[in-house]
């Protein structure tokens, strides 16, 4: 009977334990879209004046780092991306450029397609510098420019499904780079939840192993991103700040099962990353960041067609007052008897 209750008891904390986390993660919840993202680069006040105090060292410090940047591009363009001498000086190259990459977990090379979390607009450099791999390109760009990026060519501007056929087509190949997607399709601040991965990357493979991505700044605290910031100011302030330790985890391969849903089988592998974060998955999904997106646009255009509004009619009021002096003047010119007061 005392074993009986014993049991009872820890289950009862069981479950009051399931109860506290399950509270925990949902007042962690992202109620609205804008909560995935990080709304400023730099939250503090404090950090602010650090900041000030430490502008004219960041700025040199960025411009030398340019000079650097452009060996390690071309140092990138020549060596082989198979080899791992290229890896290991393009590592200690970064690392001059306060990029520190840290790997975790182990690369599993039965898996061909590799999805990650999307947090800064250099995830890419980070995931290449672990294990070469090739990234979908989405934009029309030269060929030149693509190779030395390492975006590949899979047919994205010609839709989805011409984009998972060249996929499946390019992880059946010899000797062929894993297929690095970033499936949120938005950068995130990854500290809340992730958005909702879109499914075609699991329609590519049956095999794919998860990789969660974490950046952390020890020196200032400043974001990585902000929502609608451009790609070249997130690297300014990767080049610009002492130093950026960039976590990427290799996690256990997910396979799909038989007779399993796309969609089932993206959210197992969404879910995996989110709990390497220590987050959960929302329901929003890039759809719904590009609809916020056009009403921040649509109302920052009426702010400033307001303002020019605004700005037009106090000019015009200077006109109309100046115009109404210079007739004023030229009637008193006329009728010296009458006060200025009366003529307006």
């Amino acid at each position: 009977m005392s074993n009986f209750s014993s049991l009872e008891s820890q289950l009862f904390g069981c479950v009051e334990l399931n109860d506290t986390v399950d509270v925990i993660m949902m007042s962690q919840a992202p109620s609205t879209v804008e909560d995935l993202f990080f709304q400023d680069r730099v939250p503090s006040t404090f950090v602010r004046y650090l900041l000030f105090i430490y502008f004219p060292i960041g700025l040199l410090l960025f411009l030398i780092r340019l000079c650097i940047g452009v060996h390690v591009f071309l140092i990138a363009c020549l060596l082989r991306k198979t080899t791992a001498l290229r890896r290991i000086v393009l590592r200690i190259m970064c690392s001059i450029l306060g990029i520190v990459v840290v790997e975790r977990g182990k690369r599993d090379e039965r898996a061909h397609v590799l999805c990650a979390n999307h947090v800064s607009a250099i995830d890419h450099l980070a995931v290449d510098l672990c294990n070469p791999c090739i990234l979908p390109s989405v934009w029309d760009i030269p060929n030149i420019i693509r190779w030395c990026f390492g975006y590949m060519d899979l047919g994205a501007s010609r839709g989805r499904q011409e984009l998972i056929r060249e996929s499946r087509k390019h992880i059946k190949q010899s000797n062929s780079l894993p297929l690095l997607t970033f499936p949120e399709g938005e950068i995130t601040s990854g500290e809340r939840a992730l958005l909702k991965f879109n499914p075609w990357p699991c329609e590519v493979s049956d095999l794919i192993q998860p990789v969660s991505i974490h950046i952390y700044r020890p020196v200032f605290n400043v974001n990585p991103s902000a929502f609608g910031s451009s790609w070249w100011a997130d690297c300014f302030w990767f080049m610009a700040l002492p130093f950026s330790i960039i976590t990427v985890t290799f996690l256990n391969v997910v396979e799909k099962e038989e007779q399993e849903p796309y969609n089932e089988y993206c959210d197992r592998v969404s879910q995996k990353i989110a709990e390497s974060l220590g987050i959960s998955v929302s329901n929003f999904t890039n759809q719904d960041v590009t609809e916020v997106t056009k009403r921040r646009d649509r109302d920052r255009m009426q702010r400033q067609a307001h303002a020019a509004a605004q700005s037009v009619q106090r000019v015009s009021e200077k006109m109309d007052h100046r115009r109404l002096d210079e007739l004023t003047m030229r009637i008193k010119q006329f009728n010296p008897q009458i006060s200025l007061f009366a003529i307006k």
